[in-house]
């Protein structure tokens, strides 16, 4: 049996990170591994390095001719793999049509029951579920043998079924490499600067899960909170291939706490530097489980850039409301320590919490300004993801209606799609203006966006009056700012 799985066109990220260089998509590349270790003859199209529109890709499927089709989704692109979905049903009724990824394991009920043209969502890691899922479609679709299958949601008796949740891979060393051949890594334009130079870059995760509990994050639902990492021979070996074999000289560390563990951490720094790899690299970090020390074998391995979340200046919603007990102080301190080792931290910070008031997003405002010139800044408004802590506080308070669905645009709900992702937003407190003065301050202290070359798609984003309103009141902000900066 045959399966293809394809990256839709838009990619798989929000909108507000595609500036810059494309990123290879590990989760498909897993799954592609394991399918095609098992003996199964696999295609991965990578539509969105290789420009390929709708008709390009059904041009694709229908040469390879394969059983089962995969599409990767996040919340971000879910509309567009929505519509590729329905469009490559059209063209190849007979096709299965499966979806995975974030948005698939947080919200796939929702899906199976309005997308119509999508056959099955897998939830969760995917690798186990989709060899298991290709071993009982080879004698076709009978549903008594799907759902004995775990981890899959599809339609039984014409209404969604959910199979019950597979148990987490505990040893991640029985995976295979992420397929990276199955791609043209040459397309893809993933390069890091750094000093002056932009180094060709690669892609990894070392661990899956996070242990803490971020209001608004599905990390901890999606992978669990008990981390499962690779161990240390395994993570050097990939990082040789990557370097060896894909030209690598950095690479990210896709990690969501690359230091959920401090003596593992050690004990990869020690063998990144004995085995001297040298290798710059990326990676996201929890302040509160870091010390100098650990900065200081972290920056002699080849640290170069690394992200923290602050989330808010107040100290009381990133306690209560965030379930974030940092100190401030801790993350003034870490930021010196990276400058004192010449590592270039970057600071995350949401705006327009639950409670939160604009004093206290002042207060975040003060500590950006205060790092403006020793860390770079990445901000956002808060997002509702679907089966978060969050989201289940939005439905309550009404900011997500009663009968919303992740699978239908909603006018009631609060969207930027050109500045921040066609994702809801928590809009509670805050007035538009000041949610467009937070956005233009920002973007004016940073070079990584610019709003003017947002214009285009605010425009084409607009689909009511009040998405002109919320776009004029961010304009008026903008020139007022500007006109009293001059």
């Amino acid at each position: 049996m045959r399966i293809h799985l394809i990256i839709p066109p838009v990619g798989y990220v929000a909108q507000r990170w595609k500036e810059g260089s494309t990123m290879p998509p590990l989760g498909i590349l897993y799954v592609a591994a394991v399918l095609q270790r098992a003996g199964y003859e696999v295609k991965v199209t990578a539509a969105e390095v290789l420009g390929l529109d709708q008709r390009q890709i059904s041009q694709e499927v229908a040469a390879f001719d394969a059983t089962l089709l995969g599409l990767t989704i996040t919340t971000e692109n879910r509309f567009d793999v929505f519509k590729l979905a329905v469009d490559l049903k059209r063209d190849h009724p007979e096709r299965i049509i499966m979806v995975g990824g974030p948005h698939a394991t947080m919200a796939g009920i929702d899906m199976i029951e309005h997308i119509e043209a999508i056959d099955l969502a897998v939830v969760g890691e995917g690798e186990d579920t989709v060899l298991e899922l290709a071993e009982c479609l080879r004698s076709g679709w009978h549903e008594l043998a799907l759902a004995r299958v775990r981890g899959i949601i599809f339609r039984r008796y014409g209404k969604p079924y959910y199979s019950g949740r597979r148990p987490l891979i505990q040893d991640l060393d029985r995976l295979p490499q992420p397929a990276k051949h199955l791609i043209p890594l040459e397309q893809y334009n993933f390069y890091w600067p750094v000093e002056g130079r932009n180094l060709p870059a690669a892609n990894m995760m070392t661990s899956r899960g996070c242990p803490f509990n971020c209001n608004f994050c599905s990390t901890p639902v999606t992978w669990g909170r008990r981390v499962r990492g690779y161990s240390v021979e395994r993570l050097i070996s990939e990082m040789r291939w990557n370097i060896e074999q894909a030209g690598a000289e950095f690479i990210w560390f896709y990690d969501d706490t690359f230091n959920y563990n401090r003596e593992r951490l050690h004990a990869v720094c020690r063998s990144i530097i004995r085995e001297k790899l040298k290798i710059r690299f990326a990676a996201e970090i929890r302040i509160d489980a870091l010390e100098r020390a650990d900065l200081e074998i972290l920056a002699e391995a080849g640290l170069f850039f690394f992200s923290f979340g602050v989330e808010a200046g107040s100290e009381r919603v990133r306690r209560e409301i965030i379930h974030k007990n940092i100190a401030t102080e801790k993350a003034y301190q870490v930021v010196d320590w990276a400058n004192e080792l010449g590592l270039r931290p970057n600071a995350f910070f949401i705006f327009s919490h639950p409670t939160e008031t604009w004093a206290e997003a002042r207060q975040t405002i003060t500590i950006m300004e205060d790092f403006r010139k020793k860390a770079e800044i990445s901000v956002s408004i808060l997002h509702i993801y679907p089966g978060t802590e969050l989201e289940s506080r939005a439905r309550d308070e009404g900011i997500l209606p009663a009968d919303f669905s992740w699978s239908r645009h909603d006018s009631r709900v609060k969207t930027l799609p050109a500045a921040q992702g066609d994702i809801p937003l928590y809009k509670d407190r805050f007035t538009w203006a000041q949610i467009g003065e937070l956005i233009v301050r920002w973007s004016m202290g940073t070079k990584k966006i610019s709003l003017l070359k947002k214009i285009p798609e605010a425009l084409k984003s607009i689909r009511t009056p009040r998405d002109l309103f919320k776009y004029l009141v961010i304009g008026l902000v903008y020139l007022r700012i500007r006109l009293f900066k001059k």
